[in-house]
C-alpha cells in the first residue's frame, strides 16, 4: 500500500528507533514537509523511548488527491494510505493537521 502511494505523496516518514528518517518525492507547498517532520522530531524529544515506529506518506498540496469513487467495491482493499492536510466528503485523504 505504501508503494502505490508514492505516486501521489510528497515525503515519505520514518521513525525507526527513535530517528527519523525522511525520503522526498516532490517538491512540497512551501514548507509544510519541515513543519510536519519538526513535529514529529519535537515529539520525539518529548517522549524519548515512547514513540513507535512508523512508516508514514504525506501529500503537500492544497487539495486531497484520494478520491473516494476510485475505490469503492473490490478496490477499497488498495486506498493508498496518505495523510494530507486537507479532505472533504469525497476523498479518503487521512487529515493531518499542519
Amino acid at each position: 500500500m505504501l508503494a502505490r502511494s508514492h505516486i501521489i505523496a510528497s515525503f515519505r516518514l520514518v521513525v525507526r528507533g527513535g530517528s527519523i528518517f525522511v525520503q522526498r518525492f516532490s517538491p512540497p507547498f512551501q514548507t509544510r514537509d519541515l513543519f510536519t517532520i519538526w513535529g514529529i522530531f519535537q515529539l520525539l524529544r518529548r517522549y524519548p523511548g515512547r514513540f513507535p515506529d512508523l512508516d508514514l506518506m504525506f501529500d503537500c498540496v492544497d487539495w486531497p488527491v484520494v478520491c473516494e469513487h476510485l475505490y469503492r467495491g473490490n478496490h477499497a482493499a488498495f486506498i493508498p494510505p496518505l495523510f494530507s492536510y486537507c479532505g472533504d466528503d469525497t476523498t479518503l485523504n487521512i487529515v493531518f493537521p499542519d
